[in-house]
């Protein structure tokens, strides 16, 4: 094939709605570190050094290193280098071949884009497809991340093969495009595009669609050598705006999913809701609900995020075709608009409609949820406030007894000391002559100063304790605690 050339059409977010406008995606570098890494295996020195190319980095002079900056960055379509051109590389030799290229990196909208080139030196070479492993093909996939859009491989030459045979030299450029790779490939469209015949590869990967990857091979079997650079910017803008839809569709299936998961937690939690539960199970079945609401919110907002950008990028994808060529061209790209575009819309409406009543369900929830809570908490709260002042009546009734029993004491003791002083007068009598009981007299009365003793302390400690028992029940009658826990208890709010 001469003319030949392979194309690398790579779009990868530079934004997400997790960052501002000022700033860009943490893994937005991963487009560029891929370029450089097939400078590894294919060593131009353009590629080797090409952040000092692009105006999304500036060279830091205290670490020299480049660094990510966004001052340059507007959210329009413009192209990554000064000179608003594309690099060119200078010619290598790798394998015996003669291989030159060129790089076309861009900003489309929150998008960055490259537009990687390699083709031999001499145009009139015949390359034949058991030499495509000279440009080191399998390098070519680059690596994906979450940001990652998707990749179109576009191989293109010509050849003077009849139009019967052109897809047998299609599939065997993409059998040895996807050798040393983990990838397996199928035809999946036939198409012309500017009436050169489009063959379309679906890319699988241990037997399931990889839609991050894509191969188109163009096989101009008729030396038209069409103007492709007239239509550069929509072809490459199809290609953009279909990964981004395929891209979008397959995160709205994502956010579907773990929106589906949110809603089994929630039904989880309300299997576990009873109305009797004590209240510190209830606070914390309450405390659970927002972290899930909130996964669940963020998956809902998500898929009506989806919605929207898959309908603007097939207005874009839309009118990228109508500037490319006439309606009758490319029938399988007009039918990912007409066709696939509906179903994917339709499918995420269809998960909207299903997830849109659980948000309803979870707000009457926590609304019943925050309703007993308040209840449980108003009767604990009362419970605890009489039980207070339970225990504060309880304090005062105790200080109230001893000091009634500190009052009837200090009288008792008052009453008996001068009683028994009085009798204590007698004190003289001890003076008094007293013999001890004889044969002649063997019962005597006791002295006379020790009966005066002991009467007056008998007297004195009755007397005593008749006034601390008097004075006692007039203090304890002033004030009755069933009175004062009636009244107090009155005084609180109704429940």
């Amino acid at each position: 094939m001469k003319n030949f050339s392979i194309s690398v059409c790579f779009f990868h977010l530079n934004q997400t709605l997790g960052e501002s406008l000022d700033r860009v995606s943490p893994q937005a570098d991963l487009i560029w570190e891929n370029l450089i890494k097939i400078s590894e295996k294919l060593p131009f020195t353009e590629l080797k050094d090409l952040k000092a190319k692009l105006v999304c980095y500036e060279l830091d002079e205290q670490s020299q290193i480049f660094k990510h900056q966004t001052k340059a960055l507007n959210l329009i379509n413009e192209w990554l280098t000064e000179e608003q051109k594309q690099i060119d590389f200078a010619t290598i030799s790798h394998n015996g071949l003669a291989i030159s290229g060129n790089l076309q990196p861009f900003l489309l909208n929150d998008t960055y884009a490259f537009d990687l080139s390699l083709f031999p030196e001499n145009p009139d070479q015949d390359i034949t497809p058991a030499e495509l492993h000279l440009f080191e093909p399998s390098s070519l996939f680059l690596d994906c991340s979450e940001n990652t859009l998707g990749e179109t491989i576009w191989l293109s030459g010509e050849t003077e093969v009849g139009d019967a045979n052109c897809q047998g030299i299609a599939d065997e450029l993409v059998a040895i495009l996807l050798e040393n790779t983990k990838f397996t490939a199928r035809l999946v469209n036939k198409d012309k595009l500017l009436k050169i015949p489009l063959f379309e590869y679906e890319i699988s990967q241990g037997n399931q669609p990889n839609k991050l990857y894509r191969i188109l091979v163009w096989i101009d079997n008729q030396a038209i050598s069409p103007d492709i650079s007239a239509v550069y910017d929509p072809l490459l803008g199809s290609l953009w705006t279909r990964h981004k839809i395929e891209y979008v569709y397959q995160q709205g299936r994502e956010s579907y999913i773990k929106a589906r998961e949110s809603y089994s937690d929630i039904e989880a939690k309300i299997k576990e809701f009873k109305q009797d539960k004590p209240l510190e199970e209830l606070q914390k079945l309450l405390e659970s609900i927002p972290e899930i609401s909130l996964r669940y919110q963020r998956q809902l907002r998500n898929l009506q995020g989806d919605y929207t950008a898959i309908k603007v990028n097939q207005i874009n994808y839309r009118n990228y075709l109508n500037k490319i060529g006439e309606p009758g061209d490319f029938s399988s790209w007009r039918k990912f608009d007409e066709i696939t575009c509906k179903r994917y819309l339709d499918q995420i409406e269809t998960h909207l409609s299903y997830i849109q009543p659980g948000k309803d369900l979870i707000s009457e929830f926590i609304n019943t949820l925050r309703g007993l809570v308040e209840i449980e908490q108003a009767k604990s709260d009362r419970q605890s406030q009489i039980t207070l002042q339970d225990k504060e009546i309880n304090e005062k009734n105790r200080d109230r007894e001893l000091e009634n029993t500190i009052q009837a004491v200090g009288t008792g003791i008052g009453v008996g000391v001068g009683f028994a002083g009085i009798l204590a007068a007698g004190y003289p009598l001890i003076e008094k002559p007293w013999d001890f009981p004889s044969p002649q007299h063997p019962v005597l009365p006791p002295h006379p100063f020790v009966i005066a003793v002991v009467v007056s302390c008998l007297c004195g400690g009755g007397l005593g304790w008749l006034a601390w028992f008097f004075t006692k029940r007039h203090l304890q009658s002033k004030s009755s605690p069933v009175e004062a826990i009636s009244s107090s208890r009155e005084s609180l709010p109704p429940s």
